[in-house]
């Protein structure tokens, strides 16, 4: 009869427990219910926005170390978190650097992103390192841009760029870049191309020189 008895104690013990447990997991689960993160419009790829996720309760401190990031804003209702993640501008990709350059010159590893907005990047770096953007090329690129059909872009010896075009011809720019230089591009770039036919490269290099080479 003793063991007996043992044995309703020890069952009944386990069923206690048991109850105790699972109502401490149903407490918990009351209190703090589940809740739905989602990323609105998000340009990062999955595993950053886990790691974000991760970090939620310092997001702020958490995303001072992102530089590529401009800002980014919070809504909670009911249990569903909404986090919009805002880019700062991008200028370039490089694909052998695997970074993503952005117009304050702040760069970042291709790893962050989702392959859709690396995609819509359509000017590529083909400089060894990472290009650093001078404030000649970024206060006249749009205007560049405008008169020539760039594909690519090459940082030259710390001073000065090569676009190459949509055609595979280069254009060898001169350091300074600046109304003088594009107003005559402006001006005789038809021309240039009307008279010459040049196939491989426009060295403009020597502009304030008075020299221009074609080939």
């Amino acid at each position: 009869m003793s063991f007996s008895y043992r044995k309703i104690i020890i069952y009944l013990f386990s069923i206690s427990t048991l109850i105790i447990f699972f109502n401490i997991i149903i407490i918990n689960l009351t209190k703090k219910p589940f809740e739905i993160i989602n990323f609105v419009d998000s340009n990062i790829n999955e595993d950053f926005e886990v790691e974000i996720t991760n970090n939620l309760d310092d997001i702020n401190n958490y995303l001072k170390e992102y530089l590529f990031i401009e800002n980014h804003l919070i809504k909670r209702k009911d249990n569903e978190i909404d986090i919009q993640i805002n880019l700062k501008k991008s200028f370039a990709l490089n694909t052998l650097t695997k970074e993503v350059i952005f117009y304050d010159n702040t760069t970042a590893s291709i790893n962050y992103f989702k392959k859709s907005y690396l995609d819509k990047i359509k000017l590529i770096d083909i400089s060894k390192n990472s290009i650093y953007i001078n404030h000649y090329l970024k206060e006249n690129f749009q205007i560049l841009s405008s008169l020539f059909d760039i594909d690519q872009i090459e940082y030259i010896d710390d001073r000065r760029y090569n676009l190459v075009l949509s055609d595979g011809k280069i254009v060898m720019l001169p350091k300074v870049i600046n109304s003088d230089f594009l107003n005559f591009i402006k001006n005789n770039i038809d021309i240039i191309e009307k008279s010459t036919n040049y196939k491989e490269f426009l060295d403009l290099r020597n502009f304030y020189n008075k020299t221009i080479r074609l080939k």
